[in-house]
């Protein structure tokens, strides 16, 4: 009898420890996806604002510098042919346009602030900076501004990628079956989508581009977590 008292094992433990590993693998699986999602998210993004800045620190072409096989940036004149102020709309102010038709014909409207408007008149010869094919920028004496290219399909890439990584990651820390994750998702896919075509438009730093979006995801995958585990 005494025998069979001490052999005698709880029932059911090693199956709860079992699925308790379990639980902790599957949680760690989510996690390590989730955050490997956005990171990937991110590194599409950063490579964005790199390719939208590259040609500021590329040689010009036809220079020593411009070895074959080198990335450059040429330089065309253009003649301003138009001007016209327009309004922004929202509050946001006026809008100064200029028309400039380049050496090979081709012309091409471009957002410049006042100050280069009104340094302009119809006629003023100007450069204009290519990268790749495309007008990066145009310049006259000391004003320079860029042209504000949008890479929608590299946002909505993005913009789905933290999406999902953001679900992911509070469905692996909060572990719980609820629709938060998935609502705050679709909540980040939007403003990632807004905010990648939005600053990778935009002439900025690499690491002035990523603290907000980066934050914001923080955030809102922070609020997924906490509203799935108090669903």
């Amino acid at each position: 009898m005494n025998a069979r008292t001490e052999n005698a094992k709880p029932p059911g433990r090693p199956g709860r420890l079992t699925g308790t590993a379990a639980r902790v693998l599957a949680q760690g699986l989510l996690l390590a996806a989730g955050l490997a999602t956005t990171v990937l998210g991110f590194s599409w993004f950063a490579g964005a604002i790199d390719q939208a800045n590259a040609y500021r620190s590329a040689p010009a072409c036809g220079t020593a510098a411009a070895t074959p096989g080198t990335d450059c940036t040429r330089y065309e004149t253009g003649k301003v042919t138009a001007r016209d102020v327009s309004d922004g709309g929202d509050g946001a102010g006026d809008q100064y346009w200029l028309t400039v038709t380049r050496e090979a014909g081709h012309r091409g409207n471009y957002l410049v602030g006042w100050d280069f408007y009104r340094a302009t008149e119809i006629g003023t010869e100007v450069n204009v900076a290519l990268w790749h094919g495309r007008v990066a920028g145009v310049s006259y004496r000391d004003h320079w501004d860029a042209t504000r290219n949008t890479p929608w399909l590299t946002s909505l890439e993005v913009a789905l990628l933290v999406a999902i990584g953001s679900a992911l990651t509070a469905y692996g820390l909060s572990w719980r079956a609820s629709p938060a994750p998935l609502a705050v998702a679709a909540s980040v896919a939007l403003f990632a989508f807004l905010g990648s075509s939005f600053i990778a438009a935009e002439p900025t730093s690499l690491a002035g581009a990523l603290v907000v979006p980066v934050l914001g995801w923080l955030g809102m995958t922070a609020g997924a977590t906490f509203a799935a585990r108090e669903d």
